[in-house]
């Protein structure tokens, strides 16, 4: 019979993840960056069980407007990817740290989208943040 663990969410920046953020219990960090730019440097203590690390953009598609080229949303890879890691580590994690560059809408939407996924509370998110809707929206048409 499989235990699900109370699984506590922490939303960062780039910064805050590459300073080192402290967590007591085993965690793993959804690692979320703008194409184009360098991997973060995540610390790794003995409590650290891994990460998955995505690209894309903080954008949003625009009804009757085209994005430039260059911009990359999210996608049903990058969705993918977070749902195996979360998947793959959710009875052995306790905490699951989501970054983003500034720590302000794609990591609460992808925070509130894996919340929805194991039946948490995600209200905190969408009073203490901006979340991206489009990527909530991505990550909530995954749940199972």
């Amino acid at each position: 019979m499989e235990m699900q663990v109370a699984m506590n969410l922490i939303v960062a920046s780039r910064e805050e993840i590459e300073h080192g953020i402290v967590v007591r219990e085993p965690y793993g960090v959804v690692s979320i960056s703008d194409p184009g730019s360098r991997r973060p440097k995540i610390r790794r203590p003995a409590t650290f069980r891994g990460a998955v690390y995505v690209k894309f953009h903080d954008a949003e598609p625009v009804t009757g407007s085209n994005l430039p080229p260059e911009v990359v949303l999210i996608n049903q890879q990058h969705v993918n990817a977070i749902w195996r890691f979360v998947e793959m580590h959710r009875l052995q994690l306790r905490t699951i740290v989501v970054h983003c560059e500034q720590g302000m809408s794609r990591s609460p939407a992808v925070a509130a989208g894996i919340c929805d996924w194991l039946d948490l509370d995600a209200s905190r998110f969408f009073s203490q943040y901006q979340p991206n809707q489009y990527v909530y929206k991505l990550l909530r048409a995954r749940r199972k």
